[in-house]
């Protein structure tokens, strides 16, 4: 046995060690060679898997727990030099796979940037990486601030990565020797990345959010062919399409690890409402997380099969699970199912509503009675099934209000069952605020409370000494006892306390709450917030010290004493409207259990470590677009209870969803069990990346399509047309009429989704049901039938009266028109008779309930709701192929009936044979989406063409003589240009235009200017009011000089300009504008800069009048001017097509005064009272605003060309920016830099600054080299890239 067991060894020794792998020395051979030898070893112990085990040894030393299984497996493809996307739930430690890969690169001498969404999480995993590699080799580079900067190992804001991959150089494209490139493209452009080992996306499905997803979709695009991909996401249902596209578009092999073992800490999902908390399912093990997963519904967790013997099932089940089943019912698991004690709860609610409703149904009676003759007493009538449904709908309502618990009877009953500390998710900034201020107030009315019992003695002082020990124990008895309004008797710490219950007890007692805060800090308070708080005594001086603390280093943005009396409860509240310092030290007091309750919004969710034992869910539906109430989405719901269960301190983990006045029980379920979206592509190309994607091609446009076609919708497209291929080619001719079908049956499903019950409770239930709803198509169906039928009798009526009233009176010889007469009053009556069967045949189809159907359905159609797009490409497939029904009408009762009848025939095929879909593994949902992915148009690359016209007219990008061939334009790039592509704003071309560095150079806005024209010349002028108060203000004499087409005369020089055509009118608005910013303080112009780039305050702000009036004399002269450049860049991108994501433009005003303020040395309490803002949001405001300073101060320095009208020089590329105008910008940066908003800035000063500031006529060749010789230094400095990662909340 032994010999067998050697001679085996030796064979699988043999089958691995092949000679290859002692003559190739070359890296790849090497790292095949590493993982033969981990294969020959996973051979000999038959245990773990080549690459698990490859990984474990390389990188268990550097972590001080245990790795699993798929975080080493992630490990050993990343040592294989492959990408990798690791996706796994909230809490299972993605970041560590991330972290394997900037120890690889480190220890391997190479450099590795870690990207993030958030500044908060960036600054938080830049003090992680610190302790892990060192302070000296870690750097950070935020929106925010730059440390460090060209550390070995870079912490950053996924925006920063975007745009330096933007600038980065292959290194096929570094070799050249093109001059225009690399007067283009920084040095640093090209060092930051040229040792790039990897780069790690963390929270890679942020790619599918809207707005700011196609930036990791740019990541991917971008990244320097040298540059290994790791990307770390939650668990995505089109994870592996992710993989696929990923490893085409890098032409590197990209794996997706995914995490099968589940949490490390599982979840379990609890309800709660004012009877207490009870578990949601009926098996608590099982759910989304939680140990058996979904219990094999959807390939999820473990089936209910193989955790128990499996039961014989009744032939009468079987069959009614199939029939659901062929309907498209999904019948979950019954350990899914709901609790059976919340079913008897929603089982008595049920029966009460209908005890209520009879009881009113009599009353109604009753009264109705008194007012019927006594012969109709017998007769019995009862109200109306309307009015009925109306009275239960209502009564509803007022059940579910009734069902919704308070904050403090949760904490109470979390508090008692050991679930604490919490997180309480609300999705209002206010919410959070007055919560955690409620909850405070109820610990100190509980403690009063409990003061008053304990005054009151239960044994009388004179009693004897012999009874002592009595004494005590009845008095300890009794300190345990409480009584409510009804004298009824309970126990303190009973867990079966109602919330009824327990107001009834508080409010029922003579109690005395103190609300005023005095000296919270003080050592005899502390005490007093041990008795009656969440913390421990000890626990409450620790945090004591820290808000003392705080407070001495932040004399200006120290905590109010309402904070602190909050703080020193162990309560707090977390959301956007604090300052980033209030929030950090929220964070850091719930880290080390300082803490134990936080009211926080959902951006609390979005990867920031703080994890609790509990997320308190208080609200199953947000406020969507449009304003409309919708319910959470599974991703969203999932990541905010994923921050419950600590590792290494929770067994599991517990999220609550609490009950509301419109969703309960059975929505929370919904929700939790429902399939997440996948994440789609929100690529759209910008100004910035198309002047960068031109440098790269050398200013050829082959680079940029070949980027612009690698977009994951493009993929998408692709994959889509190569299924329905294999589709085709199974089915032939019926292809068209099994899409037909499927497109008839989906458009069904998604409106039953989007009605809902709270919608139209009777068409939900008549779509649920699949029998009702072909008996009530085949109803309408006869009812229209009849319909059509009296319609035509009616015209046959008509056509036989006409004939007769045509009969000539010479026919009235043989008496033959008395009689017609006689027949023409019987047609006449026969023909009202039929037009009351028309009207009642019409009121049946009317109030018939499929033409409710098609009334929601056109309703939903118009609307902008979430889900809207599926029903919409269902019907525009449905329509595909029909020629009397226009795209764009409303859907018809008809039509649904056709509908109806489709997918009954679809359900009949499906019975006798596969489908279409399934025979592809594909359900209907998947078939119509990749038929709407296949037929798409994708309109990238006509919208990056859109933005090179766009380019091209403003000066930005010029043709060379090598263009003359239309199919391949060659361009070059301008100083203008170059400036638009380092600016990193919404719109950057948009941002040089404003600031005079860009114009029409091309005159493409001519039309408007045409326009502007005519209304003179017809002496229209402004009725709209607005600046009635300023007609006699001299600052519109200043303005009007090249206001053409304003209502007012031109002065004498602007008419010599337009009359001697010596430079265009574009250029010299440009001019204008120039002059109007040089003459700017540095305060003003950042309050200009922020009417940029700033969104308007939240709440709406004041009036556009107010805020103008508020606004300097030199200020308001620029903002006029720049709503001429705003008017024509709008015109311009309209005549061209420009998308609607890249083409804002703004003037916003709102914020101005505010920073204009702070500019100019204002306090911060006095900044938030110019303001009205809350603190957060002003902070965001005037970190938005020094982000854009810098940018554009951080902009190389242009020698100065004059552009002005009195040169007569017509110039046929814009200049850029200005160096004065820069020269301000670095000075506003500068002032505003001032806690709390400081940052360290990127830049130093300039040497010989004084030549930045000569004029036009003075600049000579001499100047000209001092401006390049600044222009070197300062490409030195990459500018800090806004990050646009701003919470948004409800």
């Amino acid at each position: 046995m032994l010999m067998i067991l050697i001679l085996l060894h030796i064979h699988v020794a043999a089958a691995f060690l092949t000679p290859q792998s002692f003559v190739d020395k070359s890296p790849a051979t090497a790292r095949r060679s590493t993982l033969t030898q981990y294969a020959k070893k996973d051979s000999l112990n038959a245990i773990d898997d080549p690459f698990e085990i490859l990984g474990r040894d390389t990188f268990q030393k550097y972590f001080e727990f245990p790795i699993d299984s798929w975080q080493a497996k992630a490990g050993g493809e990343i040592v294989e030099g492959r990408n990798v996307i690791a996706c796994a739930p909230t809490g299972a430690g993605k970041t560590v796979v991330g972290e394997m890969a900037l120890h690889l690169a480190f220890h391997s001498g190479r450099n590795a940037i870690y990207t993030t969404p958030l500044k908060a999480l960036s600054n938080q995993k830049f003090a992680e990486l610190r302790s892990s590699f060192g302070s000296k080799n870690v750097g950070l580079a935020t929106g925010d601030m730059s440390i460090n900067r060209g550390a070995q190992i870079m912490v950053m804001t996924t925006e920063v990565y975007r745009n330096m991959a933007w600038r980065a150089i292959d290194e096929e494209i570094e070799e050249s020797e093109d001059e225009m490139l690399d007067d283009v493209i920084s040095s640093k452009g090209r060092s930051e990345l040229s040792n790039l080992a990897c780069v790690v996306l963390d929270e890679f499905h942020y790619m599918g959010q809207k707005g700011r997803g196609g930036v990791w979709e740019e990541c991917v695009i971008t990244s320097p062919s040298h540059t290994q991909i790791v990307a770390l996401s939650a668990t995505l249902p089109n994870a592996a399409n992710l993989a696929q596209w990923m490893q085409k578009v890098s032409d590197r092999h990209s794996t997706l690890i995914m995490n099968d073992s589940g949490r490390p800490v599982p979840l379990r999902f609890m309800y709660a409402n004012r009877d207490g908390i009870e578990f949601i399912f009926s098996n608590r093990d099982a759910g989304p997380g939680a140990p058996l997963g979904l219990l094999g519904y959807r390939g999820d967790g473990v089936p209910e099969s193989q955790q128990k013997k499996k039961k014989k099932t009744k032939s009468d089940e079987v069959g009614i699970t199939k029939h659901l089943e062929e309907f498209g019912i999904p019948q979950y698991p019954k350990g899914l199912q709901m609790n059976h004690k919340l079913k008897s709860a929603m089982r008595k609610r049920s029966e009460r509503i209908n005890r209520l409703v009879a009881k009113r149904s009599l009353e109604g009676d009753d009264r109705r009675k008194f007012q019927r003759n006594r012969r109709d007493d017998s007769v019995e009538r009862r109200i109306s099934p309307r009015e009925e449904r109306k009275q239960r709908e209502r009564i509803l309502k007022q059940e579910m209000r009734k069902e919704v618990p308070s904050l403090h009877f949760l904490v109470r009953r979390l508090n008692q069952i050991d679930l604490l500390p919490a997180i309480f998710f609300l999705f209002s900034r206010v919410g959070c605020d007055e919560a955690a201020g409620s909850i405070c107030h109820q610990m100190k009315k509980q403690a009063a409370f409990k003061a008053s019992k304990e005054q009151r003695s239960p044994i009388d002082s004179n009693d004897k000494k012999g009874r002592k020990s009595r004494q005590r124990s009845a008095k300890k008895e009794d300190s345990l006892l409480m009584k409510d309004g009804k004298g009824r008797t309970f126990r303190s710490e009973s867990n079966f306390i109602t919330e009824e219950t327990m107001t009834s007890i508080i409010d029922g007692a003579d109690i005395y709450v103190d609300e005023e805060i005095t000296n919270p800090l003080e050592d005899e308070n502390l005490h007093s917030y041990a008795d009656r708080g969440l913390l421990t005594y000890s626990q409450v001086k620790e945090v004591a010290s820290r808000i003392k603390l705080f407070n001495e280093a932040n004399e200006e943005i120290k905590f109010s004493d309402e904070n602190i009396d909050r703080f020193l409860h162990g309560v707090g509240s977390h959301h956007a409207g604090h300052l980033p310092a209030h929030k950090a030290f929220v964070e850091s007091l719930f880290r080390k259990q300082l803490m134990r309750i936080v009211f926080a919004t959902e951006t609390l969710a979005a990867g920031i470590n703080m994890p609790a034992r509990t997320t308190v869910i208080t609200n199953m539906a947000k406020r969507g677009e449009g304003g409309t109430m919708n319910l959470l989405e599974t991703a969203n719901m999932l990541q905010m209870a994923g921050r419950a269960g600590r590792r290494g301190m929770d067994t599991d983990g517990t999220c609550v969803l609490v009950a509301t006045p419109f969703e309960g029980v059975e929505e929370g379920i919904d929700i939790l069990i429902s399939e997440i979206k996948p994440v789609e592509s929100q690529f759209s190309p910008g100004y910035a990346l198309a002047v960068n994607l031109i440098a790269r091609g050398k200013g050829k446009l082959d680079v940029a399509q070949t980027l612009v076609q690698k977009s994951f919708a493009i993929w998408e497209k692709q994959q889509a047309q190569e299924k329905l291929e294999t589709v085709k080619e199974i089915h032939g001719d019926a292809f068209d009429e099994i899409i037909e079908q499927v497109a008839h049956e989906q458009f069904l499903d998604c409106l039953n989704d989007l009605i809902g019950k709270d919608r139209n409770k009777k068409v939900f239930d008549i779509l649920e049901d699949k029998q009702l709803l072909k008996k009530a198509s085949k109803s309408f169906t006869g009812l229209n039938q009849i319909l059509n039928l009296e319609e035509s009798t009616l015209g046959y009526l008509e056509k036989e009266l006409q004939a007769i009233n045509q009969i000539d009176d010479d026919l009235d010889k043989d008496g033959m028109l008395d009689l017609l007469s006689e027949d023409n009053v019987n047609i006449e009556t026969e023909i009202l008779n039929q037009k009351r069967r028309i009207r009642k045949a019409n009121e049946d189809v009317s109030n018939h309930i499929m033409t409710y159907m098609a009334v929601e359905a056109n309703t939903l159609l118009k609307s902008s709701i979430t889900g809207v797009d599926d029903l919409k490409a269902a019907l525009r497939l449905s329509r595909k192929n029909s020629v009397d029904i226009e795209a764009d009408s409303n859907v018809t009762p008809t039509e649904l009936t056709y509908f109806v009848k489709s997918a009954v025939t679809m359900n009949r095929k499906r019975r006798k044979q596969k489908n279409a879909a399934k025979s592809n593994d594909m359900g209907n949902s998947a078939l119509i989406d990749q038929l709407a992915n296949a037929e798409e148009e994708d309109d990238s690359l006509e919208d990056l063409c859109a933005l090179i016209n766009v380019l091209q007219a403003y000066g930005c990008i010029v043709p060379t003589d090598e263009s003359s061939d239309k199919s391949s334009p060659s361009y070059r790039i301008t100083t203008a240009g170059e400036n638009v592509g380092l600016l990193g704003l919404d719109n950057s071309l948009w941002a040089l235009v404003a600031m005079g560095g860009a114009w029409d150079v091309l005159e493409a806005s001519a039309d408007l200017d045409k326009f502007k024209a005519e209304l003179n010349s017809l002496g229209t002028h402004d009725n709209s009011g607005l600046f009635d108060d300023f007609d006699d203000d001299p600052l519109f004499d200043d303005i009007d000089e090249f206001d053409n087409g304003s209502g007012k005369e031109h002065s004498a020089e602007s008419q010599e300009v337009e009359s001697d055509l010596t430079v265009p009118l574009p250029q010299a608005e440009a001019a204008t504008l120039v002059d109007q910013l040089r003459a700017l303080e540095p305060d003003e112009i950042a309050g200009y800069v922020s009417c940029l780039v700033a969104d308007s305050p939240r709440g709406g702000g004041a009036s556009v009048l107010s805020s103008f009036q508020q606004l300097s004399h030199e200020q308001q002269k620029v903002i006029q001017s720049s709503l001429l450049s705003l008017e024509r860049l709008s015109e311009v991108q309209n005549k061209y097509s420009v998308d609607e994501t890249a083409r804002k433009v703004q003037v916003e005003l709102g914020t101005c005064e505010v920073v204009t303020a702070w500019t100019a040395g204002c306090s911060w309490n006095e900044a938030l009272e110019i303001s009205g803002s809350a603190p957060g949001d002003l902070v965001r405001i005037l970190h938005r605003v020094l982000d854009s300073l810098r940018q554009i101060g951080n902009l190389p320095v242009n020698a100065v060309r004059s552009i002005n009208a009195n040169a007569g020089i017509i110039q046929m590329e814009s200049t850029g920016i200005h160096p004065d105008v820069r020269q301000l910008c670095r000075e506003a940066a500068t002032a505003m830099d001032r806690y709390p908003v400081k940052d360290p800035l990127p830049f130093e000063d300039d040497e010989d600054t004084d030549d930045d500031h000569e004029s036009d006529e003075d600049v000579d060749h001499e100047s000209d080299e001092d401006a390049n010789h600044e222009s070197d230094e300062d490409a030195d400095q990459v500018p800090l890239i806004k990050d646009n990662d701003e919470e948004v909340e409800g």
